[in-house]
């Protein structure tokens, strides 16, 4: 069964793809940072702001730069509640 993070509400937990995930840290602008990496991945997982109401269909900066510059399909995933 998949870690509780990767299940949605209500819904039945799904398989973990196969292939390979990196994990890095890196140090410079988060935009910068995501969007070169993005030259070299299949894709990228940028947070949201969270925040409700009509602010939380606004994205933050750094999900919105990555969006706009990424060289690969991004997915906005908003915080959870």
């Amino acid at each position: 069964m998949p870690p509780l993070a990767l299940r949605d509400r209500g819904r039945p937990p799904c398989p973990l793809p196969r292939g390979r995930l990196r994990h890095e840290v890196v140090r410079g602008h988060p935009v910068k940072v995501l969007t070169d990496a993005s030259a070299h991945a299949l894709g990228l997982v940028v947070g949201t702001r969270g925040r409700g109401g009509f602010t939380g269909m606004l994205l933050g900066s750094v999900s919105q730069g990555v969006l706009r510059h990424a060289a690969c399909p991004v997915i906005a995933v908003p915080a959870p509640g």
